[in-house]
């Protein structure tokens, strides 16, 4: 539970704020001291608050290929200063990194973990605590059954599962890429129904998938025979859109927006294939 104030406007609360907004940036930087204020003993057990370990920022500079060290601003105006010479995208790419630290130290420091969870989450922030590549990390944040219900999905779909796990940290990681997430979305897409639409092509694409349920006429859903078409044309939109997959004058990237919604259509799209919700019915009407 946390308080409101009674003057708070619904529909100010609800926004997702980008960056490092006005209101979050004290208790970001408090947070970042206090973790790099941590030390692990050689019992395995975690002591402190100590001051900031300029090894946790010279190993963020070594992987960043960072050309000037910021150990001196460290020194004299401690976190505080980090943030003011790095300005708001590097100094959240070093909370993501801090987000790692943190789960190297071991258990015991999940609690920073929450803390920060429920720091970026109450502040309206757009970014919340995830998984990249098997650790913590940050993420983009959107709607909670949204990304529980993708985490089931990708745990639940074999390869499709994974290629959509790619495409959803793509879209919504630290760092987006968004032509990686919409190639790997299609692909997940492919992969959870190319067996079932074109079992006889392995070198099956969306596309053809999409042809070949179109001349097919009988696919259906779940949830009503009338509603059979519904995957048809999502599948189809996510094909057409993808306007980085043309070579010449016709080549356009994806925005970051596109990549999102692709990502969001696909996960859909791999659970009804994988689970069996969209397939052939004798009921189905006319695609």
């Amino acid at each position: 539970m946390q308080w409101r104030s009674r003057r708070s406007d619904p529909t100010d609360l609800a926004a997702l704020h980008p960056g490092v907004p006005t209101w979050m940036l004290r208790p970001l930087v408090m947070w970042a001291t206090a973790v790099m204020g941590m030390r692990k003993t050689n019992h395995g057990t975690l002591e402190g608050p100590y001051s900031p370990d300029p090894e946790l920022l010279q190993e963020f500079e070594t992987a960043t290929r960072r050309p000037r060290s910021l150990l001196s601003n460290l020194r004299q105006t401690a976190v505080q200063g980090l943030y003011d010479a790095m300005g708001v995208d590097e100094f959240l790419d070093f909370i993501d990194f801090l987000v790692f630290h943190v789960e190297r130290l071991g258990w015991q420091a999940s609690e920073f973990q929450d803390a920060l969870e429920d720091l970026l989450r109450d502040a309206g922030s757009e970014w919340a605590v995830g998984d990249r590549d098997g650790h913590a990390s940050l993420e983009k944040r959107v709607p909670e059954g949204v990304a529980l219900a993708a985490t089931d999905i990708v745990a639940s779909s074999g390869s499709a599962g994974t290629l959509l796990a790619e495409a959803w940290h793509a879209a919504f990681g630290r760092s987006p890429d968004a032509e990686e997430a919409y190639e790997k979305a299609i692909k997940a897409v492919e992969e959870a129904g190319y067996d079932k639409v074109s079992p006889k092509n392995a070198k099956a694409t969306l596309g053809s998938m999409v042809r070949d349920m179109k001349v097919q006429r009988d696919w259906a859903i779940d949830f009503g025979p009338s509603h059979g078409n519904v995957a048809v044309q999502m599948a189809e939109a996510l094909w057409v859109d993808q306007e980085s997959r043309h070579g010449g004058n016709n080549y356009r990237k994806p925005t970051q927006a596109e990549a999102e919604a692709a990502v969001l259509l696909a996960v859909p799209l791999v659970q009804w294939f994988t689970s069996g919700a969209i397939a052939r019915r004798s009921d189905a009407p006319s695609v």
